[in-house]
């Protein structure tokens, strides 16, 4: 079963972007679909001694990327809408000015193979892996990279491009060793450590007719040339229970649609979560400092009942040009219907029906995503996780003073609000012309089941809010405003004051605010809504807009769109009668404003909720700014916008974790 899908049809395939931050997304595409190499597909002469790369890596492997044949995907890639927009005209000079920073950011992620994208494209004639392996016990290199290409019919050119990496790496100032191993020849380079540094930085590499074997670690190619050869103990990946769970699963759910509506399996991917976790956080050079250690924290707090994950992707079919079915395997640790322990049982999403978007919805919105969910639950479930990043039992006692403190909004949230809280969450986004910094809007909406009680919670909590004004604008509707009032910044106080966490209490005092301004109502039910909602927004225009639509019974709204209805048709054909997740996206409306403020180099400083969390907790203050990428070369958004399809996807609850499904649809 080394490939679970090997007996699909082979129509055509396309690449999937890797995506990461917004900007990484064309920086991806430039670096790993355009080398500038042309490939031509080639038939892989039969060898009935071949093994694939997931019958040989260990079980251990912590994460990995298969694709089944690179030749037929990248030959495919040209056809997509997104391979299009790479050879548009209008986007060349983009692409040239970034084509060396995007081949230089793949190779430079942390512990390199040697191996470069262009290099990949020439010698491959089959399957390419790229798999992550954990060594915890070396505290100096926690984890190692490895590539594995099938190479067959073309072990002339593997040759060529590993004398041309031989040759640049010499160039670079590394030292070669050859050993024999198994009977073949291993390439071991390595490089004198600079002054103060303790990782040890080493390429191995491997070919012979049949397949490369390149790593960063000697260990790992020999290991593989003895589990080739016939010699080792271990069990390969493609055993593994879990590995062979969250696969079939995959492989079931996208059959049919590939079946019935063409397409390739273009690539295949599996994760152990947490180890994955640690090696990211690894090769990115995350320093935490005394911070918590978040992937520990949920470790201890019962989320490594997430086992594993995986999916498959289909790209090329004659409705999507990309199709994903995975599943996340998580399956229950008690015989309680919660089925986890402490914090983890906040992981209560629950499947229900798929029910029109609510008409109070408008047309323009970029996406709308609703999440079924137990609030209650979810609530009670965090005290643990907060107690331990903490270190003190404050959860209570925060609690007790929201409802106590004669200061204090004196809510009681157990009493009078987690009980009338529904089980559904929504969340609308779209953006506004001209692209500016606060373009970008977000509406989250709760369902509610006692408008009145959340009602008068809302208002005495705004009532001790020194920054907060009811908006006149809807009548019989109480919005309320929150404007920052320059450094009393209450909302930011409430929300982060005691989040301290190692960060020390100067640090937080120059921190930027999450949000400048936001605006909050309870909005009972109205001609144009079947529920009560709790509504918050980062643009008060926004919700008094949706407050209006509620009013006013305008039946008409995104759900009634042709793109809009194209995708809900897709979800249902695609399984989708009841889930826990749905959502659906017009991309070119959802990447507008960032598009326009990344031409203009103002992405980073917008408004959108993101961008705040970033400059936050994320952004480097000592990263050079000369480094950042220059998208003044990018065209015009209405120049390629007609290459940014629209799609969805929905997750649904099983019995042992969860099934995940995405597609983007043909233009």
């Amino acid at each position: 079963m080394y490939n679970l899908v090997s007996s699909l049809p082979r129509i055509k395939a396309v690449s999937k972007t890797i995506q990461r931050r917004f900007i990484f997304k064309l920086v991806f595409l430039i670096g790993f679909c355009v080398a500038g190499i042309q490939v031509h597909s080639q038939e892989v002469p039969t060898t009935e001694s071949y093994k694939s790369a997931i019958e040989l890596l260990p079980d251990s492997v912590a994460g990995m990327v298969r694709i089944p044949n690179l030749p037929r995907f990248c030959e495919a890639w040209k056809n997509t809408s997104l391979g299009k927009l790479v050879d548009d005209e209008a986007m060349q000079p983009f692409i040239e000015a970034q084509r060396e920073r995007a081949k230089n950011y793949l190779e430079a992620f942390d512990n390199k193979v040697g191996v470069r994208p262009e290099d990949l494209y020439e010698m491959a004639s089959g399957e390419l892996v790229i798999s992550w392996l954990p060594f915890p016990n070396d505290k100096r290199r926690p984890f190692a990279l490895c590539v594995i290409a099938d190479v067959r019919g073309k072990a002339v050119q593997a040759k060529t491009a590993i004398d041309k990496i031989d040759e640049d790496l010499k160039v670079a100032g590394w030292t070669r060793k050859d050993i024999q191993h198994q009977d073949q020849m291993v390439r071991i380079y390595n490089t004198e450590p600079k002054p103060g540094q303790l990782k040890v930085e080493q390429i191995v590499i491997a070919l012979d007719e049949t397949r490369l074997v390149a790593a960063d670690r000697d260990l790992v190619v020999t290991d593989l040339l003895d589990t080739i050869a016939g010699d080792s103990d271990g069990e390969p990946i493609v055993k593994l229970e879990e590995f062979q769970n969250v696969l079939k699963k995959s492989s079931q759910a996208i059959l049919e649609p590939v079946r019935s509506g063409g397409g390739t399996i273009a690539m295949e991917w599996f994760a152990r979560p947490f180890q994955m976790a640690r090696i990211l956080r690894e090769s990115l050079a995350v320093d935490r400092g005394n911070q918590v250690d978040v992937v520990k924290l949920l470790e201890n707090q019962g989320f490594d009942a997430i086992k594993a994950a995986g999916g498959i992707v289909a790209l090329s079919g004659e409705k999507y040009q990309l199709l994903h079915r995975g599943s996340i395997l998580a399956p229950a640790v008690t015989d309680k219907p919660s089925k986890y322990k402490l914090a983890a049982k906040m992981l209560q999403f629950e499947n229900a029906p798929l029910a029109p978007i609510p008409t109070w919805v408008h047309s323009d919105a970029a996406s709308f995503s609703r999440i079924n969910l137990r609030f209650e639950e979810i609530f009670w479930a965090s005290e643990t996780l907060l107690n331990e990043a903490f270190g003190d039992d404050i959860f209570k006692d925060i609690i007790e003073g929201i409802r106590d403190d004669e200061d204090g909004p004196q809510i009681d949230i157990a009493k009078n609000v987690l009980p009338n809280l529904d089980d559904q969450l929504i969340l609308v986004t779209d953006n506004t012309l001209p692209s500016e910094l606060n373009s970008e809007r977000m509406l989250i909406a709760i369902r509610i089941s006692d408008a009145e009680a959340i009602g008068n919670a809302i208002r005495k909590a705004m009532v001790a809010e020194p920054d907060a004004s009811i908006m006149d604008a809807v009548p019989d509707v109480e919005i309320w405003r929150v404007q920052r009032g320059g450094d009393d910044d209450q909302l930011d106080e409430d929300l982060f004051g005691d989040l301290d966490i190692g960060l020390g209490d100067e640090e937080i005092e120059e921190s930027p605010p999450l949000l400048d301004h936001w605006a909050i109502a309870m909005i009972d039910k109205g001609t144009n809504s079947d529920a009560p909602y709790l509504m918050f927004s980062n643009d008060p225009d926004l919700l008094v807009s949706t407050a209006t639509r509620i009013r006013s019974g305008d039946k008409v709204g995104l759900g009634d769109e042709p793109e809009i209805k194209a995708i809900v048709t897709s979800l249902r054909e695609l399984g989708c009668n009841s889930s826990a997740l749905d959502r659906v996206v017009r991309t070119k409306l959802s990447l507008r404003a960032k598009y326009n403020l990344l031409r203009e180099g103002k992405l980073k400083d917008s408004d959108s909720v993101l961008s705040s969390f970033y400059r936050r907790f994320l952004e480097d203050q000592d990263a050079d700014t000369e480094e950042a990428i220059n998208a003044a070369d990018l065209p015009p958004l209405s120049v390629i916008e007609k290459y940014l399809p629209s799609g969805g996807g929905y997750s649904q609850t099983t019995e042992d974790g969860w099934s995940l499904t995405g597609f983007l649809l043909n233009q």
